[in-house]
């Protein structure tokens, strides 16, 4: 684990410690309030498991999908018959056992970690399910950069990846 994520997820514990005492206080409480709370821990237990519970190749994506959000950025989605045109990150959630839930627009998809190779392009993936029967497509408006990528060099040796267009092989590697 790099030195930044493991900082990253000692605060995340800190925070995460503080709401659960919290919540314990506030059960007596009949508010909408304490299920707002119950909603925060939720969401922080979802966050340390994009650092401790999935693959980097997943956590790249799960980055992008948030950098997206928090930038304006839009996705598009085509899965199988099912097509969505460019819209809105609404909500990135990892949940246990490596399930990753997103919902793009009024759409939501789902996968787990653990059944899915990775096919990384600049502006897309594609995540192909290891027995090949089904496949995920996301679409980004704003591409990979060369610092995301930088940071996750360990993507090329990932058994979890299959392709690497070679304008990001080449950021991965730190060439210009």
């Amino acid at each position: 684990m790099r030195e930044e994520d493991a900082i990253l997820l000692e605060c995340l514990e800190d925070v995460y410690h503080t709401f659960e005492k919290a919540l314990k206080k506030a059960q007596k409480v009949r508010s909408i309030h304490v299920r707002k709370f119950e909603q925060i821990l939720d969401e922080l237990r979802s966050e340390r498991r994009v650092f401790e519970d999935i693959s980097i190749p997943a956590r790249l994506i799960v980055e992008q999908l948030l950098e997206s959000r928090f930038r304006v950025g839009q996705v598009a989605l085509e899965a199988e018959y099912l097509r969505q045109p460019f819209t809105g990150v609404e909500a990135v959630k990892v949940e246990e056992f490596g399930i990753i839930r997103i919902k793009l627009g009024e759409v939501e998809v789902t996968w787990r970690d653990g059944n899915y190779s990775y096919y990384l392009y600049p502006d897309k993936v594609e995540l192909r399910a290891k027995d090949e029967k089904s496949a995920i497509k996301l679409f980004f408006s704003i591409p990979f950069n060369r610092q995301s990528l930088e940071r996750f060099p360990e993507i090329r040796t990932s058994p979890n990846v299959v392709y690497i267009h070679p304008q990001l092989e080449t950021w991965m590697k730190g060439e210009r």
